[in-house]
Protein backbone atom coordinates (compact mmCIF):
# COMPACT_ATOMS: atom_id res chain seq x y z
CA UNK A 1 0.00 0.00 0.00
CA UNK A 2 2.94 2.61 0.93
CA UNK A 3 4.90 1.59 -2.36
CA UNK A 4 1.75 2.48 -4.53
CA UNK A 5 1.08 5.93 -2.88
CA UNK A 6 4.77 7.15 -3.62
CA UNK A 7 4.17 5.60 -7.39
CA UNK A 8 1.06 7.99 -7.44
CA UNK A 9 3.14 10.66 -5.68
CA UNK A 10 5.67 10.13 -8.57
CA UNK A 11 2.94 10.15 -11.67
CA UNK A 12 1.09 13.30 -9.83
CA UNK A 13 4.47 14.97 -9.96
CA UNK A 14 5.33 13.91 -13.45
CA UNK A 15 1.59 14.20 -14.97
CA UNK A 16 1.17 17.68 -12.54
CA UNK A 17 4.20 20.13 -14.02
CA UNK A 18 2.27 19.60 -17.90
CA UNK A 19 -1.60 19.14 -17.26
CA UNK A 20 -2.66 20.70 -14.09
CA UNK A 21 -3.41 24.60 -14.42
CA UNK A 22 -3.97 26.01 -11.42
CA UNK A 23 -7.23 28.79 -10.88
CA UNK A 24 -5.68 32.12 -11.84
CA UNK A 25 -2.21 30.85 -12.32
CA UNK A 26 -0.22 30.42 -15.08
CA UNK A 27 2.45 28.67 -13.39
CA UNK A 28 2.67 25.03 -11.17
CA UNK A 29 2.97 24.58 -7.80
CA UNK A 30 6.01 22.60 -6.15
CA UNK A 31 3.24 19.86 -5.60
CA UNK A 32 1.12 20.50 -8.41
CA UNK A 33 -2.15 18.47 -6.91
CA UNK A 34 -2.93 20.76 -3.84
CA UNK A 35 -4.87 23.10 -4.47
CA UNK A 36 -7.44 20.10 -6.18
CA UNK A 37 -6.58 18.16 -3.85
CA UNK A 38 -7.75 21.09 -0.93
CA UNK A 39 -10.48 22.05 -3.12
CA UNK A 40 -11.86 18.30 -2.76
CA UNK A 41 -10.77 17.28 0.48
CA UNK A 42 -11.40 20.16 2.65
CA UNK A 43 -13.92 21.82 0.60
CA UNK A 44 -15.63 19.07 -0.83
CA UNK A 45 -18.75 21.45 -1.84
CA UNK A 46 -16.67 22.62 -4.37
CA UNK A 47 -17.91 21.95 -8.15
CA UNK A 48 -14.82 20.52 -10.03
CA UNK A 49 -14.77 20.45 -14.27
CA UNK A 50 -12.20 19.42 -16.29
CA UNK A 51 -12.06 23.03 -18.00
CA UNK A 52 -11.39 24.08 -14.44
CA UNK A 53 -8.17 22.57 -13.94
CA UNK A 54 -6.52 20.79 -17.07
CA UNK A 55 -5.03 22.36 -20.06
CA UNK A 56 -5.83 21.08 -23.78
CA UNK A 57 -3.11 18.85 -24.24
CA UNK A 58 -4.09 17.11 -20.01
CA UNK A 59 -7.86 16.42 -20.79
CA UNK A 60 -7.10 12.96 -21.81
CA UNK A 61 -5.26 12.39 -18.48
CA UNK A 62 -8.52 13.50 -16.46
CA UNK A 63 -9.49 10.29 -15.32
CA UNK A 64 -5.81 9.65 -13.71
CA UNK A 65 -5.48 12.88 -12.27
CA UNK A 66 -8.83 12.40 -10.43
CA UNK A 67 -7.72 9.04 -9.30
CA UNK A 68 -4.82 10.43 -7.88
CA UNK A 69 -6.52 13.26 -6.32
CA UNK A 70 -9.34 10.65 -4.20
CA UNK A 71 -6.46 7.91 -3.53
CA UNK A 72 -3.67 9.55 -2.76
CA UNK A 73 -4.93 11.42 0.23
CA UNK A 74 -6.37 8.62 1.41
CA UNK A 75 -3.23 6.78 1.84
CA UNK A 76 -1.44 9.37 2.91
CA UNK A 77 -4.06 10.64 6.04
CA UNK A 78 -4.81 7.06 6.76
CA UNK A 79 -1.71 6.64 9.49
CA UNK A 80 -1.93 10.55 10.23
CA UNK A 81 -5.20 9.58 11.22
CA UNK A 82 -4.34 6.49 13.71
CA UNK A 83 -1.45 8.74 15.26
CA UNK A 84 -3.98 11.09 16.17
CA UNK A 85 -6.51 8.18 17.70
CA UNK A 86 -3.35 7.44 19.82
CA UNK A 87 -3.04 10.87 21.00
CA UNK A 88 -6.74 11.57 21.57
CA UNK A 89 -6.89 7.90 23.86
CA UNK A 90 -3.91 9.13 25.60
CA UNK A 91 -5.37 12.21 26.78
CA UNK A 92 -8.36 10.50 27.97
CA UNK A 93 -5.85 8.33 30.07
CA UNK A 94 -4.51 10.99 31.37
CA UNK A 95 -7.55 12.43 32.26
CA UNK A 96 -9.01 9.43 34.09
CA UNK A 97 -5.74 9.59 36.16
CA UNK A 98 -5.18 7.40 39.03
CA UNK A 99 -9.57 7.18 39.40
CA UNK A 100 -11.03 3.65 39.72
CA UNK A 101 -13.32 3.85 36.60
CA UNK A 102 -13.47 3.63 32.72
CA UNK A 103 -13.61 6.38 30.06
CA UNK A 104 -15.41 5.40 26.50
CA UNK A 105 -15.81 7.56 22.83
CA UNK A 106 -17.33 6.50 19.75
CA UNK A 107 -18.69 7.97 16.65
CA UNK A 108 -22.20 7.90 17.01
CA UNK A 109 -22.83 7.94 12.93
CA UNK A 110 -20.02 4.69 12.18
CA UNK A 111 -19.74 2.58 15.60
CA UNK A 112 -16.31 2.91 15.62
CA UNK A 113 -14.97 3.10 19.38
CA UNK A 114 -11.96 6.36 19.39
CA UNK A 115 -11.15 5.04 23.08
CA UNK A 116 -11.76 2.58 25.67
CA UNK A 117 -9.53 3.17 28.92
CA UNK A 118 -9.62 0.30 31.24
CA UNK A 119 -11.50 -2.19 29.28
CA UNK A 120 -11.86 -4.55 32.13
CA UNK A 121 -14.56 -1.97 34.12
CA UNK A 122 -16.22 -0.69 30.93
CA UNK A 123 -16.66 -3.72 29.06
CA UNK A 124 -16.05 -6.65 31.57
CA UNK A 125 -17.77 -5.36 34.17
CA UNK A 126 -21.16 -4.39 35.25
CA UNK A 127 -23.30 -2.25 37.59
CA UNK A 128 -26.70 0.12 38.41
CA UNK A 129 -26.84 2.65 35.59
CA UNK A 130 -28.65 5.13 38.18
CA UNK A 131 -30.57 7.75 36.69
CA UNK A 132 -29.10 7.44 33.34
CA UNK A 133 -31.75 5.25 32.93
CA UNK A 134 -33.99 7.57 33.11
CA UNK A 135 -33.47 8.58 29.64
CA UNK A 136 -35.30 4.70 29.01
CA UNK A 137 -37.85 5.88 31.63
CA UNK A 138 -38.64 8.99 29.62
CA UNK A 139 -38.92 7.03 26.38
CA UNK A 140 -41.30 4.87 27.93
CA UNK A 141 -43.32 6.90 29.06
CA UNK A 142 -44.16 9.00 26.14
CA UNK A 143 -44.23 6.38 23.85
CA UNK A 144 -46.86 4.72 26.33
CA UNK A 145 -48.80 7.80 26.62
CA UNK A 146 -48.35 8.22 30.24
CA UNK A 147 -47.13 11.46 30.52
CA UNK A 148 -46.66 14.63 27.75
CA UNK A 149 -43.76 16.79 27.92
CA UNK A 150 -45.90 19.55 28.95
CA UNK A 151 -47.33 17.59 32.27
CA UNK A 152 -46.19 18.35 35.29
CA UNK A 153 -45.73 16.78 38.84
CA UNK A 154 -44.46 18.73 42.02
CA UNK A 155 -41.62 17.46 43.74
CA UNK A 156 -41.61 18.28 47.64
CA UNK A 157 -38.54 16.28 48.12
CA UNK A 158 -40.49 13.09 49.00
CA UNK A 159 -43.34 11.26 47.71
CA UNK A 160 -45.64 7.99 49.85
CA UNK A 161 -46.73 5.87 47.26
CA UNK A 162 -48.12 2.56 48.88
CA UNK A 163 -47.25 3.49 51.97
CA UNK A 164 -43.66 4.00 51.86
CA UNK A 165 -41.96 6.53 51.63
CA UNK A 166 -39.61 7.59 48.42
CA UNK A 167 -37.08 10.87 48.48
CA UNK A 168 -35.18 12.73 46.01
CA UNK A 169 -31.92 13.50 46.02
CA UNK A 170 -32.68 17.26 46.72
CA UNK A 171 -33.98 17.05 50.09
CA UNK A 172 -36.05 20.61 49.90
CA UNK A 173 -37.28 19.16 46.65
CA UNK A 174 -37.47 20.71 43.09
CA UNK A 175 -41.08 22.21 42.82
CA UNK A 176 -43.20 21.86 39.53
CA UNK A 177 -41.21 19.80 37.08
CA UNK A 178 -42.46 18.49 33.61
CA UNK A 179 -40.74 15.85 31.96
CA UNK A 180 -37.85 18.05 30.37
CA UNK A 181 -36.89 20.02 33.87
CA UNK A 182 -37.01 16.36 35.43
CA UNK A 183 -34.25 15.25 32.99
CA UNK A 184 -32.81 18.36 33.59
CA UNK A 185 -32.77 18.09 37.17
CA UNK A 186 -32.81 14.22 37.48
CA UNK A 187 -36.23 15.10 40.13
CA UNK A 188 -36.54 11.57 41.50
CA UNK A 189 -40.00 12.04 42.78
CA UNK A 190 -41.03 13.03 39.15
CA UNK A 191 -40.01 9.40 38.20
CA UNK A 192 -41.51 7.91 41.16
CA UNK A 193 -44.81 9.25 40.62
CA UNK A 194 -45.14 8.99 36.33
CA UNK A 195 -43.16 5.58 36.43
CA UNK A 196 -45.65 4.27 39.39
CA UNK A 197 -48.21 4.58 36.24
CA UNK A 198 -45.87 2.55 33.99
CA UNK A 199 -46.21 -1.41 33.70
CA UNK A 200 -43.03 -2.77 34.59
CA UNK A 201 -43.26 -5.21 31.08
CA UNK A 202 -43.44 -1.79 29.24
CA UNK A 203 -40.34 -0.22 30.60
CA UNK A 204 -38.62 -3.53 30.43
CA UNK A 205 -39.26 -3.61 26.89
CA UNK A 206 -38.28 -0.09 25.99
CA UNK A 207 -34.80 -1.64 27.77
CA UNK A 208 -34.62 -4.40 25.23
CA UNK A 209 -35.04 -2.29 22.27
CA UNK A 210 -32.11 -0.31 23.35
CA UNK A 211 -30.44 -3.67 23.81
CA UNK A 212 -29.84 -3.54 27.25
CA UNK A 213 -29.25 -7.08 28.33
CA UNK A 214 -27.81 -7.80 25.42
CA UNK A 215 -24.13 -8.23 24.05
CA UNK A 216 -23.19 -5.29 21.65
CA UNK A 217 -20.91 -7.61 19.71
CA UNK A 218 -17.96 -5.76 19.90
CA UNK A 219 -14.58 -7.23 18.91
CA UNK A 220 -13.30 -7.67 22.00
CA UNK A 221 -13.23 -10.55 24.17
CA UNK A 222 -15.21 -11.35 27.31
CA UNK A 223 -18.02 -8.68 27.02
CA UNK A 224 -20.36 -8.62 29.84
CA UNK A 225 -24.03 -8.55 28.79
CA UNK A 226 -25.68 -6.90 31.86
CA UNK A 227 -28.64 -7.60 33.45
CA UNK A 228 -32.75 -6.75 33.29
CA UNK A 229 -34.61 -7.93 36.24
CA UNK A 230 -36.57 -11.03 35.31
CA UNK A 231 -39.66 -9.96 38.26
CA UNK A 232 -39.73 -6.97 40.21
CA UNK A 233 -42.02 -6.60 43.26
CA UNK A 234 -43.88 -3.38 43.77
CA UNK A 235 -40.75 -1.41 45.77
CA UNK A 236 -38.43 -2.65 43.18
CA UNK A 237 -40.79 -1.51 40.56
CA UNK A 238 -40.41 2.22 41.96
CA UNK A 239 -36.52 1.71 41.95
CA UNK A 240 -36.34 0.19 38.61
CA UNK A 241 -37.59 3.59 37.12
CA UNK A 242 -34.76 5.71 38.06
CA UNK A 243 -32.19 2.36 37.59
CA UNK A 244 -31.81 1.27 41.01
CA UNK A 245 -33.37 -2.43 41.08
CA UNK A 246 -31.75 -4.85 42.85
CA UNK A 247 -31.67 -6.96 39.35
CA UNK A 248 -30.83 -4.68 37.05
CA UNK A 249 -27.05 -4.55 35.56
CA UNK A 250 -25.30 -2.14 32.52
CA UNK A 251 -21.78 -2.05 31.53
CA UNK A 252 -20.36 0.91 30.53
CA UNK A 253 -20.09 -0.19 26.17
CA UNK A 254 -23.69 -0.61 26.82
CA UNK A 255 -24.40 2.98 27.76
CA UNK A 256 -22.30 4.07 25.14
CA UNK A 257 -24.20 2.25 22.58
CA UNK A 258 -27.80 3.01 23.69
CA UNK A 259 -26.62 7.28 24.11
CA UNK A 260 -25.08 6.52 20.61
CA UNK A 261 -28.17 5.55 19.09
CA UNK A 262 -30.13 8.41 20.83
CA UNK A 263 -27.48 10.83 19.61
CA UNK A 264 -27.95 9.75 16.06
CA UNK A 265 -32.04 9.57 15.29
CA UNK A 266 -32.27 5.74 16.23
CA UNK A 267 -29.56 4.67 13.86
CA UNK A 268 -28.20 1.27 15.62
CA UNK A 269 -24.05 0.58 14.17
CA UNK A 270 -21.81 -2.89 15.45
CA UNK A 271 -19.17 -1.46 17.78
CA UNK A 272 -15.82 -1.88 17.01
CA UNK A 273 -12.61 -1.08 18.45
CA UNK A 274 -9.33 -0.97 16.33
CA UNK A 275 -6.68 -2.45 17.65
CA UNK A 276 -3.82 -1.69 15.32
CA UNK A 277 -3.80 0.97 12.17
CA UNK A 278 -4.29 -1.91 10.08
CA UNK A 279 -7.80 -2.70 11.72
CA UNK A 280 -8.18 0.76 11.55
CA UNK A 281 -7.91 1.58 8.24
CA UNK A 282 -9.85 -1.24 6.86
CA UNK A 283 -12.75 -0.42 9.52
CA UNK A 284 -16.43 -0.44 7.54
CA UNK A 285 -19.47 1.15 9.49
CA UNK A 286 -21.75 -1.82 9.86
CA UNK A 287 -25.85 -1.19 10.51
CA UNK A 288 -27.52 -3.35 12.62
CA UNK A 289 -30.81 -1.82 12.80
CA UNK A 290 -32.70 1.44 12.59
CA UNK A 291 -35.15 2.09 15.44
CA UNK A 292 -38.35 4.50 13.93
CA UNK A 293 -39.28 6.42 17.36
CA UNK A 294 -42.29 9.20 17.81
CA UNK A 295 -41.56 12.41 19.65
CA UNK A 296 -40.03 10.90 22.65
CA UNK A 297 -37.04 10.71 21.12
CA UNK A 298 -36.99 14.66 20.51
CA UNK A 299 -38.70 15.49 23.96
CA UNK A 300 -36.05 12.94 25.53
CA UNK A 301 -32.98 14.60 23.28
CA UNK A 302 -34.06 18.43 24.46
CA UNK A 303 -34.20 16.62 28.22
CA UNK A 304 -30.48 15.98 27.49
CA UNK A 305 -29.63 19.23 26.14
CA UNK A 306 -31.08 21.37 28.95
CA UNK A 307 -29.77 18.89 31.83
CA UNK A 308 -26.04 20.31 30.45
CA UNK A 309 -27.11 23.75 29.80
CA UNK A 310 -28.47 23.81 33.32
CA UNK A 311 -29.40 21.02 35.10
CA UNK A 312 -27.08 18.29 36.64
CA UNK A 313 -24.60 17.92 34.03
CA UNK A 314 -23.76 21.26 33.77
CA UNK A 315 -20.07 20.78 34.92
CA UNK A 316 -20.01 19.15 31.53
CA UNK A 317 -20.59 22.55 29.83
CA UNK A 318 -18.45 24.16 27.08
CA UNK A 319 -19.42 27.46 25.50
CA UNK A 320 -18.12 26.58 21.84
CA UNK A 321 -20.16 23.17 21.54
CA UNK A 322 -23.54 22.43 22.25
CA UNK A 323 -23.14 19.11 24.46
CA UNK A 324 -25.99 16.60 25.98
CA UNK A 325 -25.90 14.14 28.26
CA UNK A 326 -27.34 12.59 31.38
CA UNK A 327 -25.60 11.98 34.82
CA UNK A 328 -26.16 9.43 37.06
CA UNK A 329 -25.55 8.68 40.39
CA UNK A 330 -26.27 4.71 41.33
CA UNK A 331 -26.13 2.57 44.64
CA UNK A 332 -23.15 -0.40 44.40
CA UNK A 333 -24.54 -3.70 45.07
CA UNK A 334 -22.67 -3.90 48.62
CA UNK A 335 -22.38 -1.26 51.09
CA UNK A 336 -23.03 2.74 51.43
CA UNK A 337 -20.75 3.62 48.09
CA UNK A 338 -22.08 5.46 45.21
CA UNK A 339 -20.61 5.10 41.23
CA UNK A 340 -20.95 7.79 39.10
CA UNK A 341 -22.15 8.12 35.02
CA UNK A 342 -22.38 10.19 32.13
CA UNK A 343 -23.46 9.83 29.20
CA UNK A 344 -23.97 12.17 26.25
CA UNK A 345 -23.02 13.32 23.12
CA UNK A 346 -21.54 16.79 20.92
CA UNK A 347 -22.29 18.95 18.75
CA UNK A 348 -26.17 18.49 19.49
CA UNK A 349 -27.51 19.08 16.14
CA UNK A 350 -25.16 16.96 14.18
CA UNK A 351 -23.31 14.76 16.36
CA UNK A 352 -19.64 13.58 16.52
CA UNK A 353 -18.59 11.86 19.52
CA UNK A 354 -21.01 10.09 22.35
CA UNK A 355 -19.16 10.36 25.76
CA UNK A 356 -19.46 7.61 28.72
CA UNK A 357 -17.58 8.06 31.87
CA UNK A 358 -18.22 5.49 34.91
CA UNK A 359 -16.34 6.11 38.02
CA UNK A 360 -16.44 3.46 41.00
CA UNK A 361 -16.83 5.85 44.39
CA UNK A 362 -17.96 8.97 42.91
CA UNK A 363 -21.01 11.19 41.99
CA UNK A 364 -22.48 11.91 38.64
CA UNK A 365 -22.67 15.64 38.54
CA UNK A 366 -19.22 16.18 40.68
CA UNK A 367 -17.29 13.71 39.41
CA UNK A 368 -18.22 12.18 36.27
CA UNK A 369 -19.44 15.34 34.23
CA UNK A 370 -16.01 17.47 34.90
CA UNK A 371 -14.22 14.41 33.19
CA UNK A 372 -16.66 14.44 30.78
CA UNK A 373 -15.75 18.20 29.92
CA UNK A 374 -12.65 17.24 29.49
CA UNK A 375 -12.66 14.38 27.20
CA UNK A 376 -15.03 16.55 24.96
CA UNK A 377 -13.00 19.50 25.31
CA UNK A 378 -9.89 17.51 24.45
CA UNK A 379 -11.37 15.73 21.36
CA UNK A 380 -12.61 18.94 19.86
CA UNK A 381 -9.28 20.98 21.13
CA UNK A 382 -10.45 23.57 23.00
CA UNK A 383 -8.61 25.16 25.84
CA UNK A 384 -10.07 25.13 29.32
CA UNK A 385 -9.29 27.58 31.90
Amino acid sequence: MKAGCWLLVACSRLFGKYILLPRGSKTHANFPCVSLWRSLVTASRATISSADFFNPRGRAFAPLILILTFVLPSCRNRPDEYQRLLIFQKKCAEILGTRSGAILVMNPRSGLVLALINEKLGVQSSTRPGSTFKLVTALALVKNGIVRSTDQLICNGQVDIRGKTYRCWLREGHGEQNLLQALANSCNVYFYQAGEKLATEKLKAMARRLHLGDCTGINLANENCGALPEWVSDDERINFTVGQARALAVTPLQMLSMISILANGGVNYRLFYPNTPQEHETFRSELKETFHFGDELRIVREGLRQSVAYGTSAAAKLPEVAIAGKTGTSSAYFGNKTDAWFAGFAPFEKPEIAVVIFLENGRGAMDAAPMAQKVFASYFTIPLK
